[in-house]
């Protein structure tokens, strides 16, 4: 049996805690890479992204006790780099459906 093109995509899970987003995730976002120091999770399309970001992808999300796990596609775990930055994860002020990840 074949595995799909999507089993074959190494997922990393980065963690969230649940006290940072004020309702409930849901088990998919819309991951926008908007630069190479700034990611944007967003539960449904944003206009002004689909055009201007770098790449988009669809992520899933797991809730494991306090933390949710999104798991980033390898590629774009890379091409930011997480494994050696640090990064900070905000809830936008403006519009509490999206996080911010700034590296």
């Amino acid at each position: 049996m074949k595995a799909s093109k999507m089993e074959l995509i190494e997922k990393i899970p980065i963690k969230i805690d649940r006290k940072l987003v004020s309702i409930p995730l849901l088990e998919k976002l819309i991951l926008y890479a908007v630069d190479s120091s700034h990611i944007l999770l967003a539960m449904k399309p944003i206009n002004e992204l689909e055009k201007k970001s770098l790449s988009k992808e669809d992520v899933e999300v797991v809730r494991v006790g306090n933390e949710y796990l999104i798991e980033l596609p390898k590629k774009v775990y890379d091409f930011h780099r997480l494994d050696e930055a640090d990064y900070k994860v905000m809830v936008s002020e403006i519009n509490p459906k999206t996080i911010e990840i700034l590296i």
